[in-house]
């Protein structure tokens, strides 16, 4: 007897107003990412959960930083409220499948990490990434701390900056910059004896290779997170519900990167 596959489920349907106004090419392509985004949330729920507490507690450490008694803290702040929203882009491109897409976003949610940390600490600075642009001087003045050097100068080894520099050279090979590496995450061979076809796909369904993005995204994610907490310990550590939601969380992370270790054979 033929084993026949199932059936990819069917698109999902269209508002009336996408109706209206995407053509069919745009339509298929937004009604296939959309479909991939349900589809995850089945198979990978209880990463989706994990992002999602998250997401939660960067909200309300932010909450609990409304207002600010020092100035100097202000640019850092924003700064990772801003990683902040990389992170939220990242999440729903990653459950949509477009890997190369958020990596790309998440890697610059790591630079904002990066110059609100070194500011954070170093409030002398704020003057130095503000005035970039206001001279060819000062240009080089910012490109001394901001620009080279990077892992001397803005990534620690402490607070997860260290594993973020990592992720951030590694981002840059898979996704931000045209590359082997970046092209080939999504490149297919499709030549046959009478033809040379390449392919490009524009999602990476593979469940086990999306396993690993996942949890590459959760991780990142986490060590963000974490170098935000650090700089304003001092104020967010006077929460106790906060604290909960952090334990919570690194107890469901745990839980999760054994599970997927188990169900995908990661190493």
């Amino acid at each position: 007897m033929v084993h026949t596959p199932p059936a990819p489920p069917p698109l999902p349907a269209l508002l009336p107003e996408e109706q209206l106004t995407f053509h069919q090419e745009y339509a298929k392509y937004f009604q296939t990412k959309r479909g991939n985004l349900f589809q995850s949330l089945k198979v990978f729920r209880a990463v989706w959960d994990c992002l999602q507490l998250l997401c939660d507690i960067w909200q309300r450490e932010m909450s609990d930083l409304e207002s600010l008694i020092d100035q100097d803290h202000l640019l850092p702040k924003m700064l990772f409220t801003a990683a902040h929203a990389r992170f939220l882009t990242a999440i729903e491109l990653s459950f949509s499948c477009c890997i190369g897409d958020a990596y790309s976003i998440l890697r610059d949610g790591i630079e904002s990490i990066s110059h609100a940390y070194k500011i954070f600490h170093e409030p002398h600075l704020l003057s130095t990434w503000t005035n970039k642009h206001h001279s060819k001087s000062e240009e080089k003045t910012y490109d001394l701390v901001f620009t080279y050097n990077k892992k001397i100068n803005l990534y620690p080894d402490k607070d997860g900056m260290n594993h973020l520099f990592t992720y951030y050279g590694q981002f840059c090979e898979m996704a931000t910059h045209s590359s082997v590496t970046s092209l080939g995450n999504s490149f297919k061979d499709a030549s046959t004896s009478a033809s040379v076809r390449w392919e490009y796909h524009y999602f990476q369904t593979d469940q086990r290779n999306l396993a690993i993005f996942l949890f590459t995204l959760l991780q990142v994610s986490t060590h963000m997170e974490e170098a935000f907490y650090a700089c304003f310990e001092s104020r967010l550590k006077l929460d106790p519900e906060l604290a909960n939601m952090r334990e919570r969380f690194h107890k469901e992370m745990e839980t999760q990167r054994r599970r997927l270790k188990a169900t995908y054979k990661l190493p």
